[in-house]
């Protein structure tokens, strides 16, 4: 039976048949509650690896961060707001009064 699933690329079914057949035993379910389970779980993992080949294959722009380690950047120049909030040295502070 595994060959037949292999070949009718079912892999989710050869891979949990046995498994759901002594769940379903036990349990005492009829044979179209253990197809039932079987085909929507093929079912789910089908459109679950759809979404990731549709995700994978969209090549969605990434974002790179100067705070990232994977060389995106000048690695000798800081970012430009690190001393955003720094006050200009040749600047006397105010004061209170």
């Amino acid at each position: 039976m595994d060959a037949q699933l292999r070949r009718l690329h079912l892999p989710y079914i050869q891979g949990h048949y046995q498994a759901l057949a002594t769940k379903a035993a036990e349990q005492q379910r009829s044979h179209l509650d253990y197809l039932e389970q079987l085909v929507e779980g093929e079912a789910t993992m089908l459109e679950n690896r759809s979404i990731e080949r549709r995700i994978r294959n969209a090549r969605f722009p990434v974002l790179k961060s100067s705070m990232t380690s994977s060389g995106a950047g000048p690695k000798d120049q800081p970012p430009a707001n690190q001393n955003l909030f720094v006050w200009p040295s040749s600047q006397p502070r105010p004061t209170s009064s």
